[in-house]
């Protein structure tokens, strides 16, 4: 690979360099004084800088290059220091293991030059077909391994575990699952790459399932951080480098940190119940199964007032007087009750002045009989409040 790119440059004049498709870097022309600022950066980091990364995403170059067959003039890109490139994607059998950036206008390169190039780019898609083809399919398996001992039953431990030994697999002694569910489809590839791109700056070992969707990790341990603070590290770097927006664009949802493989089932069912929750509630909740608190048990007891026909005769009043006179009176019951109906507090969160709040607590007891005065029955009131929102959007998605 070196040997190739080495090659071109002395034919081209012009700083030539490998990525792969995460932007790792794999071969670099030397002995030149052409530098621009991105590729310094790249070659003293052996990876692209994340904002690079995440703007030629962003902005739409790396679909055009990738579904392109020829050489992709990119023009100078002031707003990442990037100069002009002539880039190839190195594609195999339609599969993209990287690209080839000439740091070059393409207007200055002569026809005979940009063939040069594309030969190149399929000599290396050849080279890296034949080093990584093997890695990416092994790879695989232990996804498909992984993601059958997960959703079907038919798999032993001890047999995923002699499994693992022959394709020469160590799972990590600690661990915990995450599951990314990307809200919107024409998203998906882009927040595939860039959770590819940052779980391989980090040192944990970390299994990316990402040909199946919501995308699935099963993050280990290192020396000095545990599976959930590696995890809060990824998502802080997708926030802050790629401007994935949690919770809105991406849910995340972490499972409990566990020894030994017989668990990994455990993990996995509850990141995806957070998942679940935070489809299901519309409101802020944690990313960690540990951290859910009463929001655990919402399915559960849903599904028991389901078989009982139960409903809050309470909340029913207070929800048809909202429809009807337009109130907001349960939200500001749930608010009241959150605060341990402390007034200051309930009226500072709703935006409202304690005498409105006062107001509306009094027209709701008017209306039906709140138990508030009894914590055990207010504690009820709550639960059924985070029901009644919850059952709304159950039901909204059955009718769907």
């Amino acid at each position: 690979m070196h040997k190739l790119v080495d090659q071109l440059f002395f034919e081209l004049q012009h700083p030539v360099t490998i990525e792969s498709r995460d932007f790792e870097l794999l071969a670099y022309s030397g002995h030149h004084d052409e530098t621009d600022e991105v590729r310094m950066r790249t070659i003293l980091s052996k990876r692209a800088s994340a904002h690079v990364f995440h703007y030629l995403h962003e902005h739409g170059w790396m679909k055009k290059i990738e579904q392109a067959d020829r050489v992709v003039s990119i023009p100078p890109l002031p707003e990442i220091d990037l100069g002009a490139r002539a880039v190839v994607c190195l594609k195999h059998a339609g599969k993209v293991y990287g690209y080839l950036w000439v740091q070059v206008a393409l207007h200055d390169l002569t026809d005979e030059q940009r063939r040069r190039i594309e030969e190149v780019a399929k000599e290396a898609a050849q080279i890296l077909h034949e080093q990584m083809g093997k890695r990416y399919k092994r790879q695989e398996e232990v996804h498909d391994l992984f993601l059958r001992f997960i959703q079907y039953r038919d798999m032993s431990e001890r047999d995923v575990q002699m499994e693992l030994q022959l394709l020469g697999v160590t799972f990590p002694s600690r661990f915990a699952v995450v599951v990314f569910h990307v809200e919107h489809h024409e998203s998906i590839d882009d927040v595939r790459q860039y959770v590819t791109w940052v779980s391989k700056t980090t040192h944990a070992p970390i299994f990316f399932i990402h040909h199946h969707h919501p995308f699935l990790l099963i993050v280990g341990e290192t020396p000095t951080q545990r599976p959930i603070d590696v995890v809060n590290m990824m998502i802080t770097k997708l926030q802050q480098d790629f401007h994935c927006r949690i919770d809105h664009d991406v849910l995340v949802g972490i499972g409990n940190e566990y020894n030994g493989l017989q668990k990994l089932r455990d993990s996995y069912k509850e990141a995806m119940e957070v998942i679940h929750l935070k489809k299901h509630m519309d409101e802020p909740l944690p990313h960690a199964y540990r951290d859910l608190g009463i929001y655990r048990i919402v399915p559960f007891i849903y599904e028991q007032y389901k078989q009982r026909r139960y409903k809050n005769e309470a909340i029913m009043k207070l929800k048809k007087h909202d429809e009807q006179h337009g109130t907001d009176f349960l939200h500001t019951l749930r608010a009241y009750i959150q605060h341990d109906c402390n007034m200051k507090q309930t009226a500072e969160s709703l935006y409202i002045h304690p005498n409105t709040l006062h107001y509306r607590l009094k027209r709701m007891q008017s209306i039906t009989t709140l138990p508030l005065h009894d914590f055990e029955q207010r504690m009820m009131l709550y639960i059924d409040l985070l029901l009644y929102k919850y059952k709304e959007s159950v039901v909204d998605e059955q009718q769907k």
